[in-house]
């Protein structure tokens, strides 16, 4: 495993260099990542190329310390000359406006210019430190799609736009059949008609009022681009170096399981303060880092690293809350528990200039070792003896919960409800499970169904009859499906199905639903073998076929009607919920439908604000990482003897947890 930090030793005088490599092999550092923000200083003017400082800091960090880097290509800061020379380059809006110089990922993906430009970079990078020992591991850019960079609508992308529907749709009679565009006397004639989505006559914030199927496949078009971006880096790298390529994955808007197909590694960048939002029982901040490792674990099905782990208080403008003793290492300990192989803290150093002199990291501006510079030096002594489980270890999980970017994006340009949100749906239900202490994978419709006692698939409304049968095949074999509300209404191109809904999902939920209400100012009480909970967004009235009542509604004129069904198929059952819960309702429906399909917990018996992570060591070896949330002294106990991981001393049956404290532990 490799524990390190993010560096930059251009910001840094050259006497400071060999003062903080000596600290962080103090600390047990073995890697930093450099250079993914540096073109103007390794390109500083066209064809005029200096190596030379990043050669000497390498000699620093590699021949004297030991240290290894990640090399990053710095393709999201675009140097001021070129983009002086070709404006073109620079990204426009949906109001056609042109971004302009200044912060970072000015450009398009799409741009020809661009993509030359970025080809020798790459090149000369890849070519200069092919062969250099220092080089642990390749980042290809930096955060795509960061800023809601995902789209862009200049005159490039729409010419590429053209380029990518004739591939798909072969003539403009198939795409005009399959967009609909008789409606509002939209069809095309010329292949050099189509248009990008930009803000129409009647659009509006959320809503660009353009047809649903140009909007799917604009969104398609532009994630598409993303990963092709990624791939011509790639195949640079790959010409000449042998080391791993990697990515970290930040961004939600785009289809990063694409993305994930040209890396080799998945990497994450974990700031748990920064995206925390108040959660009135359980919060975000505990759970959410928890959900993106798990969904980046998805992107390859395998371990990943944590580019960027939180290592002071952070912000551009204003500053997130500082982390209080111990919870930098409850982070680290939580994301190597849901996946992370490497722990690489951002930043060594908190810069003096720049748009982000207020991100602090392990040091502050004056570069004085104090309290969270010891915290992570005592966690880099414990790091060797936690990878000896944690290498090539694996999640135990029987569950996993279908993130799909195809329904988020058909959800986001019709939400169905106002006050519904795919991303935060998805979030509420691993909330759910969480709170129960259920281990969960995350990940796409593609994956392999067959090794899991329960699938969740929430609101996938887009279906086709390929998907059904995956579906109808995996519970026929005796699984067990979780579908929602908003699901099986509609084609893959974005048109309303003409089958009885839940379309494609009737037969293996055995159910028809009536009609159903969108819950805009009124709310719903639902009852049933689960126990209670509230509606406030979206509630299907169902008419079983074949399926059972599990709950029923208890008010408006829909009262006594099933709210939630279950469905014996084949050898297996699925369960489809029509609607919304409150947080403690989602729980306590997660938790029994767990049980019921057999789904275990890592740990019964859990204390409040304790997360338990049940692992398998590359060896076989059961593992658990215990992290105390709670504010509070905890105690866990365990059903076996078990040891500590970091100290190997023998514990009993259970672990004491400080505040804010951690631990890993294995069965003996």
């Amino acid at each position: 495993m490799y524990f390190g930090a993010d560096y930059y030793p251009e910001h840094w005088p050259r006497e400071r260099w060999d003062v903080d490599a000596k600290l962080m092999k103090e600390a047990g550092f073995n890697l930093i990542r450099v250079a993914e923000f540096s073109w103007a200083k390794l390109e500083p003017s066209e064809g005029h190329w200096d190596f030379s400082w990043l050669d000497e800091a390498l000699d620093v960090f590699y021949n004297k310390y030991g240290i290894q880097v990640v090399m990053g290509t710095p393709t999201e800061t675009p140097p001021k000359w070129l983009m002086d020379k070709f404006p073109e380059i620079y990204r426009r809006d949906e109001n056609d406006l042109k971004f302009g110089f200044g912060s970072r990922r000015h450009y398009c993906y799409n741009s020809e210019v661009y993509r030359e430009y970025t080809e020798k970079i790459v090149e000369k990078m890849a070519q200069h430190y092919a062969n250099h020992p220092a080089v642990a591991a390749w980042q290809v850019d930096n955060e795509f799609g960061d800023h809601k960079t995902l789209y862009c609508y200049c005159e490039s992308c729409r010419k590429k736009f053209i380029v990518w529907l004739k591939k798909k749709y072969g003539s403009l009679d198939a795409l005009n059949k399959a967009w609909g565009t008789v409606f509002w006397s939209q069809t095309y004639t010329d292949w050099d008609q189509i248009i990008v989505p930009k803000r129409s006559q009647a659009g509006k914030p959320g809503n660009n009022g353009h047809n649903p199927a140009l909007n799917l496949d604009y969104s398609r078009f532009q994630s598409d681009a993303i990963a092709d971006y990624c791939a011509l880096q790639c195949r640079i790298i790959r010409r000449w170096s042998k080391a791993p390529i990697t990515h970290n994955v930040v961004s939600e808007l785009y289809d990063y399981y694409k993305l994930g197909e040209q890396i080799d590694i998945a990497t994450y960048d974990n700031y748990p303060y920064l995206r925390m939002t108040p959660h009135p029982d359980l919060s975000e901040r505990i759970y959410n880092p928890a959900f993106q490792v798990d969904q980046l674990r998805g992107v390859k099905h395998k371990n990943v690293w944590i580019m960027e782990e939180e290592s002071g208080p952070c912000g551009w403008n204003a500053l997130s809350s500082t982390p209080r003793p111990g919870e930098i290492r409850e982070w680290s300990y939580q994301a190597m528990a849901h996946g992370a192989e490497a722990m690489v803290y951002f930043r060594w150093r908190a810069c003096l200039f720049g748009t982000e002199q207020y991100w602090y990291g392990i040091l502050d501006h004056d570069g004085v070792p104090r309290r969270r510079y010891e915290e992570v030096k005592g966690l880099g002594l414990d790091f060797p003896k936690l990878c000896a489980y944690n290498v090539n270890s694996k999640v135990c999980a029987d569950a996993l919960l279908v993130r799909s970017f195809e329904q988020q994006w058909t959800h986001t340009f019709q939400e169905h409800n106002l006050k519904f949100d795919y991303r935060k749906y998805l979030k509420g239900l691993y909330r759910g499970f969480y709170a129960n202490n259920y281990n969960l994978d995350v990940s796409s419709e593609e994956t392999d169904f067959s090794g899991y006692k329960l699938v969740v698939a929430p609101a996938f409304n887009l279906m086709d009859e390929r998907l059904k049968e995956k579906f109808e095949k995996y519970v026929a074999e005796g699984g067990n499906l979780v579908v929602t509300f908003r699901s099986g209404t509609k084609e893959m191109d974005n048109s309303m199905t003409e089958r009885t809904l839940p379309g494609y999902f009737k037969e293996v939920a055995g159910i028809e639903l009536e009609e159903f209400d969108s819950l805009n100012t009124r709310t719903v009480s639902v009852e049933g073998a689960f126990g209670k909970g509230t509606a406030s967004i979206w509630a299907d009235i169902i008419k079983p076929v074949t399926a059972k009542p599990v709950a029923t509604y208890v008010n408006q004129y829909y009262a006594g009607k099933p709210a939630i069904t279950v469905n014996e198929f084949g050898k297996g059952r699925c369960y489809y919920v029509g609607c919304d819960l409150d947080d403690a309702g989602t729980e306590q429906l997660l938790d029994y439908i767990a049980k019921e399909c057999g789904v275990k917990p890592a740990l019964e018996n859990v204390p409040d604000g304790v997360e338990v992570v049940r692992k398998e060591s590359g060896d076989g070896r059961e593992f658990w990482f215990v992290m105390n949330f709670s504010g509070k002294e905890r105690t866990v106990d365990f059903p076996c003897e078990i040891k500590s991981i970091e100290t190997d001393e023998a514990l009993g049956h259970s672990v004491k947890l400080p505040v804010w404290g951690c631990a890993a532990v294995a069965k003996v």
